[in-house]
C-alpha cells in the first residue's frame, strides 16, 4: 500500500494546494480529483464514474462565507481510493465518500485553526519591518495546510485501507444491499439540493421537458444535454432581440420627447 499511498498524498497536497496557492482554478472538484486518483491507481474507468457521480451529490452543496456543509476534495479522494483498493463497487464507494468528506470538515477547520494562530507573528513581524520573515511565514501558511492533508492522505490509505477493507468485508448483505441503494439515490439527493437553489416556476417547464426526451424518447444524457444547449442559444437570442427592440424605442422616445420640449421652447420664446 505504500506506492498508492504516496499517489493519493500527491493529489491531496495538489488539491488542497490549488485552493489557497493557485487561485482556486477549479481542480480540486471531484470530477478531477477523482479522476486523477484512477488514472493513479490503475483505474480510471472507476476514477471518472466516481467523480461523475459524487460531483452531481456535491453540485447544490456551497459553502457560504467560512461554513464549509462538506469537504468533497477528500471524500471523493478517500472514495475513489477505496473503492478501486479494495474492489468495491461504485454505489458503496459513494456511501463511504459521503461521511468522510463530513468527517473531513474537523481537519479543515483545524488547518484554519493553526493559520490563525500565525497572525500574532505576522503583527510582531509587520512591527519590526521585517518583511523576509513575513514571507516566509507567508509560504509556511500556504504550503502547510496542503501538507497536513498529504500526510492525513497517506496515512489514510496506508494504515486505513486494510481496516476498510476487513469492516466491508464484515458488513451483513443486507446491510451491503442498503448501502448500494443508498448509494444510488445519493445523486438524485444532489440534483433535488440543486434544484431546490435555483428552482423558479418558469424554469420548470424545461425540466419536464427533459424528462419527457429521457424516459419516454429514450434518448442518451449526451443528447438531452446538446438539446439544452441549442434551447439556451435560442432563447438568449430571442432575449437579446426584445432587449434590443425596447432599447431602440426607448431611444426614440427619449429623441421624440426631446424634439417636442425643445419645440415647446421655442414657441415660449417666440410667445414671449
Amino acid at each position: 500500500m505504500l506506492v498508492p499511498a504516496l499517489w493519493v498524498a500527491l493529489i491531496m497536497f495538489i488539491g488542497n494546494f490549488s485552493d489557497c496557492g493557485m487561485s482556486d482554478p477549479m481542480i480540486r472538484r471531484p470530477l478531477v480529483m477523482s479522476m486523477l486518483v484512477g488514472l493513479a491507481l490503475g483505474d480510471l474507468k472507476t476514477g471518472i464514474i466516481m467523480g461523475a457521480s459524487l460531483e452531481v451529490i456535491f453540485l447544490g452543496i456551497s459553502g457560504i462565507g467560512g461554513a464549509m456543509p462538506s469537504d468533497s476534495m477528500t471524500g471523493s479522494i478517500f472514495g475513489t481510493a477505496f473503492a478501486i483498493l479494495n474492489h468495491q463497487g461504485v454505489a458503496v464507494a459513494l456511501s463511504l465518500a459521503v461521511p468522510i468528506s463530513l468527517l473531513a470538515v474537523f481537519v479543515n477547520q483545524l488547518v484554519i485553526f493553526i493559520r490563525g494562530l500565525l497572525l500574532n507573528f505576522f503583527e510582531k513581524y509587520a512591527d519590526e519591518d521585517n518583511i523576509k520573515a513575513i514571507e516566509h511565514l507567508q509560504y509556511l501558511s500556504i504550503i502547510g495546510g496542503p501538507l497536513v492533508y498529504a500526510i492525513i492522505g497517506f496515512l489514510g490509505i496506508y494504515l486505513g485501507s486494510g481496516s476498510i477493507s476487513a469492516l466491508v468485508h464484515s458488513i451483513p448483505a443486507v446491510i451491503m444491499n442498503g448501502l448500494t441503494v443508498l448509494g444510488q439515490m445519493l445523486p438524485a439527493l444532489g440534483i433535488a439540493l440543486l434544484l431546490n437553489m435555483i428552482y423558479e416556476k418558469g424554469n420548470m417547464i424545461y425540466l419536464l421537458l427533459g424528462f419527457l426526451l429521457a424516459c419516454y424518447l429514450k434518448l442518451p444524457i449526451i443528447a438531452v444535454a446538446l438539446i439544452g444547449i441549442i434551447l439556451a442559444v435560442i432563447l438568449s437570442s430571442i432575449d437579446k432581440n426584445i432587449l434590443d427592440v425596447k432599447n431602440l424605442v426607448t431611444s426614440r422616445k427619449t429623441v421624440t420627447e426631446k424634439r417636442n420640449k425643445d419645440d415647446t421652447l421655442e414657441e415660449d420664446f417666440f410667445n414671449d
